[in-house]
C-alpha cells in the first residue's frame, strides 16, 4: 500500500506578508509588558490598524526615564502608525514615540543598543 503525503508547502520569503520594526521609547508609566502590550492593542484599535502591533523586546529603564521597546507592524500600517507616533507630543498622547524604522529587526537593536531576548 502506497501512502502519500501532502507537504505543505513553505511560503517564499517573497509571498509572506511585509512587515516593519519600530524602535520606541515608552513612557514610565508602563512597567510591565502586559501593560505595553495592552496600550499598543488599544492603539491599533484605534487607529483601525489592520493587524494588532507586536510587542517584540521592552527593556525597562534603570534610570526611571524612557524604557526602549521594539515592535512589528505590517508595511501597509507602517505610514499611518508613523504620522502617529513620530513627534514630541506622541509620549503624552499615546505613551510611545518613534525613535528608529527599518525592515530588518536586526537593525533597530543595534539602532538601540539592545540585545536580542
Amino acid at each position: 500500500m502506497l501512502i502519500v503525503r501532502d507537504m505543505a508547502k513553505r511560503l517564499t520569503k517573497a509571498l509572506r506578508g511585509k512587515r516593519r520594526w519600530f524602535g520606541i521609547k515608552v513612557g514610565s508609566q508602563y512597567t510591565t509588558r502586559k501593560q505595553l502590550s495592552d496600550q499598543l492593542n488599544s492603539l491599533a484599535s484605534d487607529l483601525k490598524l489592520s493587524k494588532q502591533i507586536r510587542l517584540m523586546d521592552f527593556q525597562l529603564s534603570s534610570e526611571g526615564e524612557f524604557s526602549l521597546a521594539i515592535i512589528e507592524v505590517k508595511l501597509l500600517d507602517y505610514d499611518l502608525l508613523r504620522e502617529k507616533i513620530d513627534n514630541d507630543e506622541s509620549i503624552d498622547t499615546f505613551g510611545v514615540q518613534s525613535v528608529t524604522a527599518s525592515g530588518k529587526i536586526r537593525l533597530v537593536r543595534d539602532r538601540l543598543n539592545l540585545t536580542k531576548q
